[in-house]
């Protein structure tokens, strides 16, 4: 290994090691019946699960509409009721409008949703004639859905605050009282949108198109236009927050002719230019697998079918959009069959056939790194397993070496205090380092209380007990192209500590733990990059703010997260977390003490790493069992 570099942080940057990388259920009941449930069904991923059915759980709301005699605080509260019901077109919502307000009232599929609908705050002020009145609800607001379907949690304590107009029907003083202004969207109970709306995933792709990356959004599953509403959207483009972190393949301002005919849909663009007809099929392919109608598409450009040989359609204009002639840029962004990798012994190790209480095929990992020449403190893994990054133990390096025999152990950062390491499927690798004032730095650089080069690694990975950095004093590197590195502006997190970093595969997004006054949050934000090649990982949104104490993240699919963490102070275990952030985190198995990393990917148990040195596998979500001694564990990535 090379002597470390000294002087300025850019001469302390050494020869990156660049990776070898390339038919609607619908139940017709009464509102005094209707069975509300507490959460809708997770329309999964690639994360190896089952599909669901995206209209399971839905119920019809038919309500009866307006009540004589009501005023207008209980005229606006039966309103709020029967918005939910989305038949023949809100017909329930128009009918507690006068008639020039039901024609123009037109919700543009914008949200705002409120928390529980027997905790509405209705004031009423009456005018002195009896004629008009306005009756402002009050709530907590708990998130919105914007136009584009993107569904954004609220912070706590944030006050929804919407007035209503109304006026007696004919100026009589008593007529019926109806609605004459309000609001040109939907006000909605977060039950409401539970049981109405559903997360699907549009997909767009990475920069450099090896993979796709999905859009997470909300759709109300209550009519028969699903299809018809997703492939729109989908050509539209992505929603506003990841646009500018990915591509698509369909040209903007281009507006489809969408047709589902039984089984089958088929997309018409006109009008466009030189495309990659295959990267637009794909993203077609990729969103229409989430509806188990449409089992096959026609994409029809310029007025030519599209042939996609080997698509296992029932012709070549007619693919299958769950056919594997998709996979090569699935979302998931690894191959099949990849291995789970830990340490033992201060060796890489590596096994699959990961089971139910057992592994298989178990071997250290070849090269330097698994024999051990060199001692990690962390480590991670190229997503198409040919090198290994790791941090060094005491943190002040970072070295790469290829997984192959004869290989050599190559310094890429050093003189620092590093703290994590990620891979994309680009090759890229992401690396942070807790950052120190002048002082600081110079008691660090008088040796004092190093670790001795040699010094063993233990199986038992960080159990981040220390204390999280200063805001503001943690620095982002990405090492792209073999020898380039790129300082990435992180400047969205420069008034929170950065406890945690993880890029995702497909490279477009970052999973952060922050810490604000001793409370971590659990955040995803965007990957960009400019023509200039500066980069910035910004936008961040929270996910599961039910959870508190989060130690530990990894990304187990492009669209959900799994992490350690406890629920309003409960015992510590593992959840996971969807990234459309609507879907409440889920439990993934029974507490084990003592967790305290975690790892998975598409298709592949979860693996987590106790204080004790051993290693843990779920592939149930219930229970968790050891499996073998050992640290650290974790999947490509």
């Amino acid at each position: 290994m090379g002597s470390p570099a000294r002087g300025t942080r850019a001469s302390r940057v050494g020869r990156a090691v660049r990776a070898l990388a390339a038919a609607s259920v619908a139940c017709a009941t009464m509102v005094a019946c209707a069975t509300v449930p507490m959460t809708g069904p997770v329309v999964p991923g690639d994360g190896g699960d089952t599909p669901s059915d995206p209209y399971g759980g839905y119920v019809r709301l038919l309500p009866a509409g307006p009540q004589e005699g009501v005023g207008p605080e209980g005229l606006v509260g039966g309103f709020l009721k029967d918005m939910g019901s989305f038949e023949e077109d809100h017909k329930a919502a128009r009918s507690y409008m006068f008639p020039a307000l039901s024609d123009e009232w037109s919700p543009d599929g914008s949200v705002r949703v409120f928390g529980d609908l027997d905790a509405v705050g209705l004031e009423t002020d009456v005018a002195a004639d009896g004629l008009t009145a306005t009756v402002r609800m009050r709530s907590s607001l708990v998130a919105t859905i914007d136009d584009s379907g993107k569904y954004v949690q609220s912070d706590p304590g944030h006050l929804l605050e919407v007035p209503f107009e109304l006026a007696r029907e004919g100026g009589d003083p008593e007529g019926e009282w109806r609605i004459e202004n309000m609001p040109d969207e939907l006000i909605l109970s977060q039950l409401d949108v539970e049981r109405t709306h559903r997360p699907f995933n549009l997909y767009y792709f990475n920069p450099g198109s090896t993979a796709l990356v999905p859009d997470p959004v909300y759709l109300p599953v209550s009519n028969d236009a699903l299809a018809e509403r997703l492939l729109n959207k989908l050509v539209a483009g992505p929603t506003d927050w990841l646009a500018p972190a990915v591509d698509s393949a369909f040209p903007e301002g281009i507006v489809p002719d969408v047709e589902i005919d039984a089984e089958t849909a088929v997309i018409r663009v006109d009008g466009v230019g030189q495309i990659d007809e295959f990267e637009m099929a794909a993203q077609v392919a990729w969103t229409l697998r989430q509806l188990p109608e449409v089992e096959e598409f026609t994409l029809v450009v310029n007025g030519d079918e599209v042939s996609f040989p080997d698509s296992d359609g029932e012709s070549d204009e007619r693919p299958r959009p769950a056919s594997d002639y998709w996979s090569g840029v699935s979302p998931s962004a690894i191959s099949a069959g990849i291995r789970a990798y830990f340490t033992h012994e201060g060796q890489l190790w590596s096994a699959a056939d990961w089971g139910a209480d057992t592994i298989g095929d178990a071997e250290r990992v070849p090269g330097p790194l698994g024999a051990g020449d060199v001692q990690l403190e962390r480590f991670a893994v190229s997503v198409d397993e040919s090198t290994i990054a790791g941090i060094t133990v005491g943190g002040g390096e970072v070295v790469t070496s290829l997984a192959s025999p004869g290989a050599e152990v190559s310094e890429v950062l050093s003189d620092g205090t590093f703290t994590s390491v990620s891979w994309d499927v680009n090759g890229d690798l992401w690396v942070t380092e807790q950052t120190s004032d002048p002082e600081e730095e110079s008691e660090e650089e008088s040796g004092e209380d190093e670790p001795a080069e040699d010094e063993p690694a233990q199986d038992e990975p960080a159990t981040d007990t220390d204390p999280a950095p200063e805001p503001g004093t943690t620095d982002l590197w990405l090492l792209r192209d073999g020898d380039e590195v790129v300082r990435v502006d992180i400047s969205d997190l420069r008034d929170r500590s950065l406890v945690d970093f993880q890029i995702s595969r497909d490279g477009t997004r970052a999973a952060v733990v922050t810490e604000v006054d001793g409370e971590t949050s659990l955040q995803v934000g965007r990957v960009v990059s400019d023509s200039d090649g500066r980069v910035s990982v910004g936008s961040f949104i929270t996910l599961g703010r039910e959870l508190d104490e989060v130690t530990d993240i990894t990304w187990r699919s492009s669209d959900q997260l799994a992490v350690l963490g406890n629920r309003e102070g409960g015992t510590g275990q593992a959840f996971l977390v969807s990234l459309d952030g609507g879907t409440p985190a889920s439990s993934a198995g029974t507490p084990v003490p003592g967790m305290v990393n975690i790892s998975g990917a598409p298709g592949q148990p979860l693996v987590a790493g106790s204080d004790d040195g051993n290693i843990w596998i779920t592939t149930d979500r219930l229970n968790w069992q050891k499996v073998v001694e050992g640290g650290s564990p974790t999947f490509p990535g």
